[in-house]
């Protein structure tokens, strides 16, 4: 009877702390208007990010063309109410993103006079979909007189609804830059004493032109392995025939610094 009412006593308490904060809630959403309108832009824990649909601009002009792929994104709260901020922003971003590709090619095409010769690929894929993160990556390739490729990711943290960069990754004020610079200089001396094929910007005569370090929004994302893996398009890192060069940041690295659950 003793631990029964002990029980009946601590379920009552914990009712009662419940009920208070609702009442304090429903008095800060009611006392002031501007409380009330922040309050409504807070993101309902567990976002769920999806592309819902797409559409693909294409162009063909002589040896000249275009193959674009633009999706749209909706991100909803937990809830299924849908997350306009979010959604607003990141589909802008991918719209101004590619509209300065297509604008681009249709600058060349007219500069050319239909007579050059260009091949513009940009297709996307849902690089990361699991409990943290939902990331969608853009591949572009690029062909005129020699190949390039380019890379973008935009990552949304679905346990508070927003785009996020690299940054968003860690714990705030920490430094995660120098660890994972280091990290990365490391793997290419690994990778260029295994392999003579294998070049990066490092350790070469003019010390002005090696690779230094990442920054903050430095592209990346987070493999199926829950891994972090850091990003470099074509030239940035390495000499073109590289390609885009990836690598993979084991976690013991920044595993005091990163915030809980983002990798493994």
């Amino acid at each position: 009877m003793e631990k029964k009412s002990n029980i009946m006593v601590y379920a009552g308490s914990a009712l009662g702390a419940v009920v208070i904060a609702m009442l304090i809630i429903t008095v800060m959403a009611n006392s002031s208007a501007s409380i009330a309108h922040a309050m409504s832009k807070i993101p309902v824990i567990g976002a769920i990010a999806e592309i819902v649909t797409f559409r693909t601009y294409e162009s063909s002009e002589n040896n000249m063309e275009a193959n674009i792929k633009v999706p749209e994104v909706s991100v909803k709260n937990e809830d299924g109410t849908v997350n306009e901020e979010t959604t607003q922003k990141i589909n802008k971003s991918i719209q101004e993103y590619t509209d300065e590709i297509i604008a681009q090619y249709e600058a060349d095409v007219a500069a050319a006079g239909g007579e050059g010769h260009m091949d513009v690929e940009l297709d996307y894929s849902v690089i990361t979909d699991n409990e943290h993160l939902f990331s969608i990556r853009f591949d572009q390739f690029l062909i005129m007189a020699s190949g390039s490729q380019m890379v973008k990711i935009y990552h949304i943290n679905k346990q508070t609804g927003e785009m996020i960069q690299l940054s968003g990754l860690f714990q705030n004020g920490v430094d995660f830059i120098t660890p994972i610079s280091e990290n990365i200089k490391q793997q290419m001396r690994e990778q260029m004493a295994a392999d003579d094929s294998v070049m990066y910007f490092i350790d070469g005569d003019v010390p002005e032109s090696d690779f230094q370090s990442i920054n903050e929004d430095t592209t990346f994302y987070v493999n199926e392995n829950g891994k972090l893996m850091i990003v470099f398009d074509e030239y940035e890192a390495a000499p073109g025939y590289m390609g885009i060069v990836e690598f993979e940041i084991p976690t013991e690295v920044v595993q005091d610094l990163v915030q809980d659950g983002f990798l493994k």
